[in-house]
């Protein structure tokens, strides 16, 4: 008999695996084996009648499901010992990509006569064909079994960060590493690592190097022992939890059905489409008569990440940004939602010699990938370029240029034909400040030019403009405006020719609709959005000292010019997450001034309902929809597409976390 997950059973009954050729349990003593690897490996029996509150287990590889028969089993019994009432409640998680149908999984379980009351209970509830991830409840609730059909990282992946540091043991089963590789994948340790209780275990009845190098890397310390029957040895091992830090730790939510934004460029567009995704409804409020007029309403924008030499934090940040944001992007392209763009690369020229020198510590030591980032020399930037350049330089290959006006209308667009996305302009909220109702909900008045406004959650995504606003909170971030202008000059040989971004001390893009951008200017702290006449001569300035050989531009090349606000921050992150209670920071946190590695346990105290999204700086088109999809996390408590490190690198408290260290408040 042969079931849909190419499954045999051989002569004396047994279930075996033709996709992996291997058995599912051994027929003479797989109970003995499950028992000794799983249950005596975690020390289950001990640590349920110890607990004092929810046990959570969790298992790669369901199979049959005989560790969870043999778990039931075993509470079951303890159940009859002791008070059932004193007995933790069993939380079980297992996944399994090739899940047996109902008659397939009884047949299997026929061997296995004195488990016949457990098989019993699972049979009774099991589905007839497993296609979806399915919950089942065993003894009045006290005992759960949530299968999740897939594979198992993206699997646990998809538990909510309700699950992290909630798993008190680890079954590691499933078919061993030779034969099933994929399932033992980084992916898999690190969600371990995330999901992993303090002083969490784990077992499993492989010793592979694979596996030891990935319990190691996801934090736990490991050991071998001897394993009874025709296992000899197997692993087992236990959770190191890092130090604590609560003040990285973001505050779990309930997600809500409405999330009002205040914006209107490309961050608030991003966080639109991450939260209709997250199935949270939408307002968007826009003071201007039409979205996309302030820093996302330049004609050209350049996208490309900022790398350094060394893979430091904020490098890695900006290519993962940088991925994220192309596909992001490719996928509203097949999807019909269209904006002006071309992946022609974009070439950074070592037009001076301290960029020569870079560039060739580059070819010699670069520690990325040629498909992000190249040096290349004169020769091959005049090919890549399709002009003459007397310079080379570095080069992205899946850089570009996008038109960011039309990418904002195309994203919201999306987010509308995915959700329930409101769009309001001309609303321009002046003031915000928190209301508390008779049950000490927070919730938060806007004051706009057309009447109040009561939302109970707000994100504050307002750019450099926000900056000019009476909103309080705001002033509370050390981001700064920094005025750029862009100009445009109409296209002539030898540039109509270019074919990819330039970038010098200033940027030039390939024509489009025959005119090329040239920028950008950078005046901290200047809030006149009036074009200057000095800053197109700036603009040229800085092109003809890069390029001038190929055929000197003047002011008569330039035939428009735009001025636009970026907004900045100190360290060049951008700005994601809870707005911080700066005051409650100080109260709760003093003890950083003199041991910056203190413990603490609870979430950093935050302003209920109040989110921030800003600081974008000069390469929001490549940050917004990550930071989105960050946002989105944050209100929906699902798993962050980042790491603690990088998050807390993007959270809003970063700032006063370092003010307290440094023992500058």
């Amino acid at each position: 008999m042969t079931s849909s997950n190419s499954i045999i059973f051989q002569q004396d009954g047994s279930p075996f695996s033709t996709q992996f050729d291997d058995i599912y349990f051994d027929t003479e003593d797989g109970c003995s084996q499950s028992e000794d690897i799983f249950i005596n490996g975690n020390d289950i029996r001990q640590r349920l009648l110890k607990s004092d509150s929810d046990f959570t287990i969790a298992e790669t590889g369901f199979g049959t499901g005989l560790n969870f028969l043999l778990t039931l089993q075993l509470f079951m019994s303890l159940a009859q010992e002791h008070d059932i009432a004193e007995l933790p409640t069993l939380h079980f998680i297992s996944t399994e990509k090739f899940p047996l149908d109902k008659a397939t999984l009884e047949q299997s379980l026929l061997l296995l006569p004195q488990l016949s009351a457990v098989v019993s209970l699972l049979l009774s509830q099991y589905p007839e064909q497993t296609s979806n991830s399915c919950k089942l409840k065993f003894l009045d609730g006290k005992v759960t079994l949530s299968l999740l059909i897939g594979d198992a990282a993206q699997s646990l992946s998809g538990l909510d960060r309700r699950y992290e540091n909630k798993i008190n043991a680890w079954y590691l089963d499933g078919f061993a590493p030779a034969k099933n590789p994929d399932m033992w994948s980084p992916a898999l340790f690190q969600q371990m690592h995330r999901l992993s209780a303090e002083q969490a275990t784990v077992a499993t009845f492989t010793v592979a190097g694979i596996v030891k190098r990935g319990l190691t890397t996801a934090g736990f310390r490991i050991y071998k022992q001897v394993a009874k029957g025709k296992k000899k040895e197997m692993l087992a091992g236990k959770f190191q939890m890092p130090k604590h830090k609560g003040y990285m730790q973001r505050p779990l939510t309930t997600k809500p059905q409405h999330v009002a934004i205040i914006g209107g460029g490309i961050a608030s567009a991003c966080a639109a489409y991450s939260l209709a995704k997250a199935g949270i409804k939408v307002t968007l409020y826009c003071k201007d008569e039409s979205i996309a007029q302030g820093a996302s309403s330049n004609a050209i924008g350049a996208i490309y990440p900022l790398i350094h030499l060394v893979k430091d934090d904020i490098s890695i940040f900006y290519e993962k940004a940088f991925e994220h944001a192309l596909g992001r992007y490719n996928t509203l392209l097949a999807q019909g939602y269209e904006f002006d763009h071309d992946w022609c690369g974009l070439l950074e020229l070592s037009f001076k010699e301290p960029l020569r020198k870079r560039q060739q510590q580059f070819a010699e030591k670069s520690p990325w990938s040629t498909r992000l980032i190249q040096a290349i020399d004169a020769k091959t930037a005049s090919e890549r370029a399709n002009i003459p350049l007397n310079d080379g330089g570095m080069y992205f290959p899946k850089a570009g240029w996008i038109a960011p006006a039309q990418l904002v209308s195309a994203m919201l667009k999306a987010a509308q034909a995915i959700g329930q996305v409101k769009i309001k302009t001309k609303v321009n909220v002046e003031q915000i400040s928190p209301l508390a109702d008779d049950k000490h909900h927070t919730k938060w008045q806007l004051k706009t030019n057309k009447g109040s406004l009561l939302v109970n959650h707000l994100v504050l995504s307002t750019g450099a403009e926000g900056l000019l606003s009476d909103i309080d909170e705001l002033k509370h971030l050390p981001v700064y405006a920094v005025r750029g202008q862009v100009s445009s000059m109409i296209s002539k040989a030898p540039l109509d020719k270019l074919s990819t971004v330039i970038c010098h001390k200033g940027y030039l893009t390939p024509a489009n609709q025959n005119e090329h951008c040239i920028g950008a200017t950078f005046d901290k702290d200047d809030f006149s959005i009036q074009q200057k006449d000095s800053d197109d001569s700036y603009n040229l300035d800085m092109l003809n000292q890069a390029m001038g050989y190929l055929n000197p531009w003047t002011s008569k090349d330039v035939v428009q010019s735009k001025a636009r606000l970026r907004c900045m921050t100190p360290d060049h992150w951008p700005i994601v997450g809870p707005m911080p209670d700066i005051e409650q920071h100080k109260t709760v946190y003093p003890h950083l001034a003199k041991d910056k590695h203190w413990k603490y346990d609870d979430p950093a105290p935050v302003k209920k309902g109040l989110y921030v999204l800003t600081g974008l700086g000069a390469r929001g088109l490549c940050t917004a929809p990550l930071l989105g999809d960050i946002l989105a996390a944050d209100l929906s408590s699902a798993p962050y597409p980042v790491d603690n490190t990088m998050l807390f690198n993007l959270a809003p408290n970063r700032f006063v976390i370092r003010d307290i260290i440094k023992n500058k408040c």
